[in-house]
């Protein structure tokens, strides 16, 4: 029997997996009988045999078992806008941090999605369609920018300052093991040196605070 190419959906991938897990077929014979590529079967029984999952629901994939973009336009469009939004607040995101929001994001909208669940992020392949879709990002290293710099130190905008804290406080609820001041403590708020965040090409600095 030839080559199956793409005539096959994965409800016959399905049958065709519980088959060889009961020992009813052997690959082979499952895959000609269900016609679905013995390759893929194999590669499905192998890591179910292991205690993986492998066989997408329905909304990850068409009916020729092709996998469908995780996220809709409108979805996509509104991770991107956060991306830009952090990137103009000087907190652009890491890579990493870039692939576990969307990770979160998926997880919070219940959408079926292909993402790592143990390191609980996206994978590659998903950042670098993202990149290659909207082509004004790119990976640049930050500058440390003070807060005086990039605010501008002057009275009205400390009293901005301690009003939207104020907000914020009155909102969340924040107990004191959720507030660090980070001048006191050493911590570093400031990405390391050869960690690079994205952010919007053109830009003459990349400002982190």
């Amino acid at each position: 029997m030839g080559k199956i190419r793409g005539n096959w959906n994965e409800a016959s991938m399905k049958l065709a997996i519980d088959t060889v897990l009961s020992k009813e077929m052997t690959i082979r014979t499952a895959s000609e009988r269900f016609g679905v590529p013995r390759s893929s079967l194999g590669d499905r029984v192998k890591i179910l045999s292991s205690g993986g999952e492998t066989i997408p629901k329905p909304c990850c994939s068409d009916n020729k078992g092709v996998f469908k973009k995780t996220f809709s336009d409108e979805q996509e469009a509104m991770l991107y806008k956060h991306v830009k939004t952090l990137d103009s607040q000087m907190m652009p995101l890491s890579k990493t941090e870039f692939l576990k929001l969307a990770y979160d994001l998926a997880e919070r909208l219940n959408i079926c999605h292909r993402f790592n669940k143990d390191k609980r992020m996206a994978g590659k392949d998903f950042y670098y369609d993202f990149m290659n879709r909207h082509q004004d990002l790119s990976l640049r290293t930050p500058e440390s920018t003070s807060l005086q710099r990039a605010a501008g130190f002057s009275k009205d905008r400390v009293d901005r300052f301690f009003d939207k804290l104020t907000e914020l406080m009155d909102k969340y609820k924040f107990n004191a093991s959720r507030i660090f001041n980070a001048d006191e403590t050493g911590v570093s708020v400031v990405h390391n040196n050869n960690l690079k965040v994205m952010s919007v090409k053109g830009k003459k600095q990349v400002g982190k605070l």
